[in-house]
């Protein structure tokens, strides 16, 4: 596969993962600080779902990424790489690791369903504002590669 259908790939796995992980997440944090009248346990589950969908393009934009590195040859000799991938790797990767083990894990095999999705929403409020500060800091990197 040649450079342009990989950067396809890896934009389209960029899309899949922001979309779903935003508009959504944004109404799950809505609809449970305000009554919306939707049942919760389904609106749950198809949030856990959709994580998936979100997840599932976060891995493709991961490989597709790796995948360009490789036809680049990258030997740490690409400034705006060298900021951007810690932040990925270091940062955003272990955040997506334990959104997988809520969503897969520990809620689906929690006994108290009303305590795990308060942890998940925890978890959900505290690195929602890390995560989109450093994912805006990583589009910069891309884009104007200082």
């Amino acid at each position: 596969m040649d450079y342009p259908i990989t950067k396809f790939f890896h934009l389209l796995g960029i899309f899949i993962w922001i979309s779903a992980s935003s508009s959504l997440g944004l109404f799950m944090i809505y609809s449970t600080r305000k009554e919306t009248g939707c049942n919760q346990h389904i609106l749950r589950n198809f949030y856990r779902w959709m994580t998936n969908l979100e997840i599932a393009g976060f891995v493709l934009a991961i490989f597709s990424g790796l995948y360009m590195l490789h036809l680049l040859r990258y030997k740490f000799d690409i400034i705006w790489l060298n900021y951007k991938l810690p932040l990925v790797f270091g940062v955003i990767l272990p955040l997506e690791v334990l959104n997988f083990w809520f969503v897969n894990i520990y809620i689906p095999k929690s006994q108290d369903k009303l305590k795990a999705y308060r942890r998940y929403d925890l978890f959900n409020y505290l690195v929602a504002l890390p995560l989109l500060v450093i994912s805006l800091l990583i589009v910069y990197f891309a884009v104007v590669k200082p």
